[in-house]
């Protein structure tokens, strides 16, 4: 029966936490209310369990939670990627980032066992502190660990919470995700005190009345969260305030959905179609006259900049308008000739800027490469690994961001663009270094066309909302099949969609965006995730030292205590 009842409690934590994201937020329509209690289950009994128990309990939280919001992969197969691989991705990573579930649950049960069950500060501290810190703390090591998968943080679950997401401007992601576990724990908590009583009447056991003392310490348990959450939407409120009464210049921009195939898809028709729909939609989206037009990742017809064919085609595309143009491209570049390569051509995934007459003007190459798609691990030190890139290029990364600046006669202030390319509006690093930099707003091209037809492009727009925040600059983003769309600097999304669709379509979207001029960091700009992220890993490290100090020393007393009796029995 317990067994049982555990089964179901975790089974409820994952499906509800599911719920809130794509696939199933779109299923069973926007459930945003379900992330403030779906962990309740698991929290009461991770307040229970031992460390292994909880480690194990929340792993399985975690499995159905990844399972379910990376059903994604498949559609890899869909479009021709080889099966046995597609799947054996999605269940490592599922259960990849499951373990970081299960860290968490391991550190907050031993927590739990120093706060014990008595009301008290202790358990107050937990609460309020201690559990938010460690889930922020678990999720920073996600986002860098092993080259990193910052993806569906649980915070993301707040996406369309305008308000309370502000608080990612001081602590990131991480601070919003902290105000989920906060809620969840108090819930807990309240639960406790209301089933607990019932329980024991059920079961005829003795009923104590709490004391004075034991009942504000139990208030103040569901009291401090809920005036922290309040104080955060304050808050939230607040900077949206501010962010209407800031004078900001508007831009025109026309971002470019052309809807190409994935490369496991491309015939030499179909990619002839796709140029054709390129350049269709850019001479349409001219005719306004926008300030800048963006293009995805890698759509030009070859790599740049010494292939004419290329510049022929961009050159035709341009004749039409007189708006610069930032494109996603490969890039070619010339290094050291060697025996594996003895032209010493490289190759780099970049964003480049043209002038509205086709001469470059500015360019950035990719920092932060996918494993296994843009290269293959350890594929420098032994070049024959580079023939099993799937895109059939093994790219090279670039070192650091870049800024392009834009300006022209009718706008007082200048419009400097941090370009970032495919999954890097995950990485809220690099948004935060070409904040640094000096960008007043984002530009993301990507290509998730390898994903057609199913929620990644949801999820993946999802997470960028985030990096608009977090550095209170907009972000526009250029997507080959989607999400094409502008988000302001307090999350506000805009989105190219047809038959409420937001992808596997083609078209454009015009669209204002409005840039600070005289932009200031903020706190998470400044400070990035020393704020949050960085003392939570240190402090789950610090449990995991202490526990293990413990244990050693319970083991000890442990042997102490049988070789003491074993001496009595002898000596008796």
């Amino acid at each position: 029966m317990k067994k049982t009842a555990v089964a179901i409690a975790l089974l409820f934590s994952g499906l509800s936490l599911a719920s809130v994201f794509p696939p199933l937020q779109t299923a069973v329509a926007d459930n945003g209310l379900a992330i403030w209690f779906a962990l309740v289950p698991l929290f009461w009994l991770i307040r229970r369990d031992t460390p292994r128990q909880a480690f194990f309990h929340s792993f399985a939280v975690g499995a159905i939670f990844w399972t379910i919001t990376l059903s994604w992969f498949p559609a890899i197969i869909k479009n021709n990627g080889p099966w046995p691989l597609v799947l054996l991705g999605w269940a490592g990573l599922a259960a990849w980032c499951s373990l970081f579930f299960g860290i968490y649950g391991a550190a907050a049960a031993m927590v739990w066992r120093w706060a014990g069950r008595t009301p008290g500060w202790r358990r107050i501290a937990t609460i309020t502190v201690i559990e938010p810190l460690l889930w922020a703390g678990a999720e920073w090591v996600r986002s860098w660990l092993f080259t990193g998968f910052a993806w569906n943080f649980l915070g993301v679950g707040l996406v369309n919470n305008l308000p309370l997401i502000q608080i990612s401007s001081v602590f990131g992601v991480y601070g919003a995700s902290a105000l989920v576990v906060l809620v969840n724990s108090a819930i807990a908590s309240m639960a406790e005190r209301t089933v607990g009583p019932i329980w024991r009447r059920f079961h005829r056991e003795e009923i104590f009345r709490p004391s004075l003392r034991e009942r504000t310490s139990h208030g103040l348990e569901s009291l401090i969260p809920f005036a922290l959450i309040i104080t955060a939407w304050g808050f939230g409120l607040r900077i949206q305030s501010a962010d209407a009464k800031i004078p900001k210049e508007p831009w025109l921009v026309a971002l470019i959905q052309p809807n190409a195939p994935c490369v496991f898809e491309s015939t030499p028709e179909r990619v002839s179609q796709q140029f054709n729909a390129l350049r269709e939609q850019t001479t349409l989206a001219a005719r306004i006259k926008p300030d800048l037009m963006v293009w995805p990742e890698t759509s030009t017809p070859g790599p740049v900049p010494f292939r004419k064919g290329v510049t022929d085609f961009l050159a035709d595309c341009l004749k039409n308008g007189s708006s610069p143009l930032l494109t996603g491209t490969t890039e070619e570049a010339m290094s050291t000739p060697t025996r594996d390569n003895p032209q010493g051509i490289i190759y780099y995934n970049s964003a480049w800027l043209f002038s509205p007459d086709g001469a470059p003007i500015g360019a950035y190459r990719k920092q932060h490469l996918v494993p296994f798609g843009e290269y293959v691990p350890f594929d420098k030190t032994f070049p024959a690994l580079q023939r099993l890139a799937p895109t059939g290029v093994s790219c090279y990364a670039g070192t650091s961001p870049a800024v392009m600046t834009l300006t022209n006669a009718t706008h007082e202030s200048a419009l400097r663009i941090g370009p970032l390319i495919c999954f890097e509006d995950t990485v809220a690093a690099l948004s935060r270094n070409a904040v640094n930099a000096g960008a007043n707003v984002l530009a993301l091209m990507t290509n998730d066309a390898w994903f057609n037809r199913s929620c990644e492009p949801l999820q993946h727009q999802q997470q960028a909302v985030f990096r608009a925040v977090e550095n209170r600059v907009p972000m526009i983003r250029a997507a080959n099949s989607g999400v094409t769309c502008t988000v302001s600097a307090v999350g506000k999304v805009e989105a190219l969609q047809s038959d409420g669709k937001s992808y596997d379509f083609n078209g454009y979207l015009t669209s204002r965006i409005y840039v600070d001029r005289q932009h200031s960091p903020t706190p998470y700009t400044r400070c990035g995730d020393w704020t949050l992220g960085i003392p939570g890993a240190v402090f789950i490290v610090g449990i995991g030292i202490c526990g293990t100090v413990r244990r050693r020393r319970e083991k000890r007393q442990s042997k102490t205590s049988t070789l003491g009796d074993h001496r009595e029995q002898t000596t008796a």
